[in-house]
């Protein structure tokens, strides 16, 4: 009897134990199951209550630490460049990771790749395989508002431009990557042309330079649409271009950023 009575006193201080786990403390999740909801007349099972709150935690968590649905919620991608020798992608040979926003988080670590041609962003999803091969989704523009692309000897910042607010902005509605942001501003729109060559489709990859020292953006065409930004500071920009031996026919990101960067100079020097 004695033996029986310890067995049961143990029993009893577990159960009691793993309810008092389950009171919610201030500032804790109501949804936690409560002992104060449970009739006493009850029968309270063990196991059912583990299984209980190890759901919830599951459920709770697991959209912290996996991708959510709101990233597959896309398109199946068809790599329809297999036979091409140039891809329309951005700097597919090149090893990346990426960081994907939405308008209510950020995903970091991700396989990310962008279609150049079609302006869509690609979604590896490694968690799984589709005929031997992870599946590719194309991201819903719905939901994805811009990436960064982080590779070894660089970083860029894509953001999406929509309707109606691009067009306040002179832009079409699309990816752009944020490559200076001053009292200048600058975007740099990656495209692809689609062509045939011997049979095959072949795609040729450039890009569109846009400027804006004000309140809309202006394409960059050549050395003179590009002073015609600056107004007043353009004689001093076209002696800076010229000193730095800079050729505007051949100029590439960094040394556009340059020349902005010089122009914000300008302008908070001249206060």
């Amino acid at each position: 009897m004695k033996c029986f009575h310890i067995v049961f006193k143990t029993k009893t201080w577990l159960l009691l134990s793993l309810l008092i786990v389950t009171i919610p403390l201030p500032g804790q999740n109501s949804k936690l199951l409560n002992i104060n909801s449970l009739n006493s007349s009850e029968n309270i099972n063990i196991t059912s209550l583990i299984d209980h709150q190890v759901q919830y935690i599951k459920n709770e968590y697991s959209a912290k630490i996996e991708v959510p649905n709101e990233i597959i919620n896309g398109k199946e991608y068809e790599s329809y460049y297999r036979q091409s020798k140039a891809k329309p992608l951005l700097f597919p040979d090149k090893s990346r990771t990426a960081t994907l926003f939405t308008g209510t988080r950020q995903y970091k670590n991700l396989t990310l790749q962008y279609d150049t041609y079609l302006d869509e962003v690609i979604y590896t999803d490694k968690s799984r395989t589709l005929n031997d091969r992870f599946p590719q989704i194309a991201l819903n523009m719905d939901i994805a508002t811009g990436f960064n692309l982080y590779f070894e000897d660089d970083s860029l910042i894509f953001r999406y431009f929509r309707l109606p607010e691009c067009t306040k902005e002179n832009l079409k509605e699309g990816f752009y990557e944020i490559a200076y942001q001053g009292k200048a501003r600058f975007v740099i729109k990656h495209k692809s042309s689609y062509y045939q060559r011997d049979g095959l489709n072949e795609y040729k990859y450039f890009t569109e330079y846009y400027i804006s020292t004000g309140d809309v953006f202006f394409k960059v065409k050549n050395k003179k649409s590009l002073l015609k930004l600056f107004g007043e500071k353009s004689g001093a920009v076209k002696k800076y271009i010229h000193e730095s031996r800079i050729r505007m026919g051949q100029a590439d990101r960094n040394q556009f950023i340059r020349i902005l960067k010089y122009y914000d100079s300008l302008l908070t020097s001249s206060r």
